[in-house]
């Protein structure tokens, strides 16, 4: 368990607040009419490494403008719809919710009532890189350790760096708007930057339109790129894929980095005939020796069969580059 008010060992400045990891139903209870009593949240996510069509929720941040909470969805599955349903009724204050709201909506079928993106705000303020990074650092003068954005958020427990990124996060949102919203105000009048602030609300209501018709995609692209190879080609890159987002979701990060688009192509296109084949085109140690069984399997059946391109699956060995 993550004690409160975690810091894990940075210097406390204006943007760390006091920080509860909420990790059982009892604390969820009870920061839930706290939520509702704040009338807007800033909110951010962490997931794991398998993108937003794919990936499961690892941390749900959620802040106010004196205190912060890490909300765990592991041990709470089944009370996270709930809770995001009781949230949503609140506005929210987020960063480029185009990826994050697809994980809400397709994940618990939950979207906002209402949001302000600070990341639209700043595109049109006119910032042509408005990543959280970068606008931190130019209106809070704060330098976000962002190594931590790719780390493996499914791990538990997390480590102190990674709590003291997530909490700071949503933290910042308020006081980046609060930032920025003075300087829309002295800009309204400039003749580029005065109509893209008028369209922001017309924008924001867009962008959750199309978030709440989001329909998850049926496979994986890989799937159709390998159709003109045949069935059983489109077989072996379902499962190869399903095997990819299903580790991914464990936490193996391997799985994200050794099965790579280049690499699954290479192989169905190219079948290796044998286990030692496939064995030899995996260069990553750990992750060969517990996932080459699984991807054998997959290669296994039909492995002398000819394609229906006409190629005959073979053995080559194919560089590691071709991995990505």
């Amino acid at each position: 368990m993550v004690p409160d008010c975690h810091t894990g060992g940075m210097v406390l400045d204006h943007f760390d607040l006091p920080t509860t990891y909420v990790d059982t139903p009892e604390k969820l209870q009870e920061a839930l009419p706290l939520w509702h009593a704040a009338g807007v949240l800033s909110v951010d996510i962490e997931c794991s490494l398998t993108g937003m069509h794919h990936c499961l929720l690892a941390l749900l941040q959620v802040a106010t403008h004196d205190q912060a909470w890490l909300v765990d969805p592991i041990p709470l599955d089944g009370l996270m719809r709930p809770a995001l349903q009781a949230m949503a009724q609140v506005p929210w204050i987020v960063h480029d919710f185009s990826g994050d709201g697809i994980v809400f909506k397709r994940l618990y079928d939950v979207v906002p009532n209402s949001i302000f993106d600070t990341m639209l705000l700043s595109r049109a303020l006119g910032y042509p890189q408005p990543g959280l990074k970068t606008m931190a650092k130019l209106k809070l003068g704060l330098d976000i350790p962002k190594e931590e954005q790719d780390s493996n958020w499914m791990l538990r427990p997390l480590r102190d760096a990674q709590i003291s990124y997530a909490s700071r996060d949503a933290a910042l949102l308020l006081p980046l708007l609060r930032i920025l919203a003075d300087e829309a105000d002295a800009k309204r009048d400039h003749p580029e930057i005065g109509p893209r602030l008028a369209a922001l609300p017309k924008d924001m209501r867009h962008l959750l339109k199309r978030v709440r018709a989001y329909v998850p995609p049926k496979h994986d692209p890989v799937v159709d790129k390998v159709r003109h190879l045949g069935d059983l080609a489109v077989d072996r890159a379902k499962k190869l894929t399903a095997l990819r987002w299903a580790w991914g979701n464990e936490g193996d990060v391997g799985a994200v980095m050794e099965l790579g688009n280049r690499w699954l192509m290479a192989r169905l296109e190219h079948p290796p005939a044998t286990k030692e084949a496939l064995e030899r085109t995996i260069p990553n140690p750990r992750f060969r020796r517990k996932r080459l069984d699984a991807l054998w399997a997959v290669f296994e059946e039909g492995a002398h069969e000819t394609l229906d391109n006409g190629d005959v699956a073979d053995g080559l060995i194919w560089d590691s580059s071709e991995r990505r």
